[in-house]
């Protein structure tokens, strides 16, 4: 009976993992180990898909990313160096310091209505995610009017914990500037479960505009599209039902003996 009671509870745990990716990597930048690289645009050296890594051990999570760029007009989004930092004590440091380089940001074409797509997919439509997203392109106050419009699509649920002082348009779209988030903002969403596909998207673009609810004074078509990523995978969440079966199960079994 102790078998039973041990597979009873081994099949609702999970092994929860946490993956890092950093858009804009180049040789002889910081990194730490089992983060991966993938990115897009003009002067990128790497996949624009692929799997990430459990950071913590290097295994294959299962979750797939792909980028894809929706085109405005002019040139396409430029894979860029700019030197940057993430600000002490900010939510971006915190998060991402120890794992990638603030340096490199991948930017925008040159007119509006280009947005760039992260679509993740191969997730546990019973799981739980975060995702962290944020770049910083650290040029000072003339930049910025440069601000990102982040939204989260095909998710059938999630929360909005993104750093404090950012521009709130609704629950799946936020705004900062990305031209100097010297703030260090990040793009945060919680308890994020999938469609039953197992996808999701995390699209980001330009500011929509303060007509529509976006920050005034926005730039019409500069932000840029992003530069570092995490996403966490918390394990399956378990209803009040499946719980309250769960109890009286492990209360028959207990008075067995």
């Amino acid at each position: 009976m102790s078998v039973i009671i041990f597979s009873i509870l081994v099949s609702l745990a999970n092994a929860n993992w946490v993956a890092f990716n950093d858009c804009v990597y180049r040789d002889g930048q910081r990194i730490a180990k089992n983060i991966t690289k993938f990115g897009i645009g003009r002067g990128n050296p790497h996949p624009e898909s692929g799997n990430l890594l459990d950071q913590s051990n290097g295994s294959d999570t299962g979750a797939k990313v792909t980028f894809l760029e929706h085109k405005s007009t002019g040139n396409s989004i430029n894979s860029a160096t700019d030197k940057a930092e993430f600000a002490n004590g900010s939510d971006a440091a915190n998060i991402f310091n120890d794992f990638v380089d603030a340096t490199g940001n991948m930017s925008y074409n040159d007119g509006p209505g280009w947005y760039l797509d992260l679509k993740i997919e191969g997730l546990d439509s019973a799981g739980q995610y975060t995702f962290v997203g944020t770049v910083q392109r650290n040029g000072g106050g003339g930049y910025k009017e440069r601000v990102t419009n982040w939204k989260i699509l095909d998710a059938k649920a999630f929360k909005n914990e993104s750093s404090k002082g950012v521009h709130t348009i609704s629950e799946d779209s936020i705004e900062f500037s990305t031209g100097d988030n010297s703030s260090g903002y990040v793009a945060r969403w919680t308890g994020i479960q999938s469609g039953d596909d197992g996808t999701i998207i995390i699209r980001t673009s330009h500011s929509i505009g303060s007509d529509n609810g976006g920050i005034d004074g926005a730039h019409a078509y500069k932000g840029y599209a992003g530069g570092v990523f995490m996403l966490e995978f918390h394990g399956r969440g378990t209803s009040v039902k499946a719980k309250r079966k769960l109890t009286t199960m492990w209360s028959l079994l207990k008075s067995t003996y």
